[in-house]
């Protein structure tokens, strides 16, 4: 397995990826190309395994005047299913951390579903802890 930061030309098979994990035609072939080539904000990790892509995760650098340091979080983490249980999740986020840990960033954050217990067993074995801290969201109309 090869752990490496995505390039433009993953973009197709990002989409296909994407498209399992958050709904057919969430984002499009063209933006998610655009995004890796032109958004300084997110850094894009993902596995492949015999020239194939197996997985992705998703990081945003968190800046605030706030704090004194930098914080990395988490958005996206997504492994195909017959690659799931064999650490490639936890490979991935201990990669993205190594490469946000080389942009100063301090510590890590994430946010998943309260009855996604798979996911929350992969942030538990990679040393995140809860907190209890609640969401909240507001959507334009």
């Amino acid at each position: 397995m090869i752990y490496r930061l995505a390039v433009p030309g993953d973009a197709l098979e990002l989409k296909k990826l994407n498209d399992l994990f958050n709904g057919d035609n969430c984002n499009s072939l063209d933006r998610i190309a655009t995004s890796l080539m032109r958004n300084p904000q997110e850094i894009v990790c993902v596995a492949e395994e015999s020239g194939q892509l197996v997985g992705f995760c998703c990081g945003q650098i968190f800046k605030s005047m706030c704090y004194d340091t930098n914080y990395g979080e988490i958005t996206e983490l997504f492994v195909l299913e017959a690659c799931r249980h064999q650490g490639v999740g936890q490979a991935l986020l201990g990669f993205m951390e190594s490469e946000l840990k080389k942009m100063e960033i301090k510590g890590f954050q994430l946010f998943t579903g309260k009855e996604n217990k798979a996911a929350q067993a992969v942030y538990l074995a990679s040393g995140y802890e809860e907190t209890p801290e609640i969401m909240f969201r507001k959507r334009n109309k």
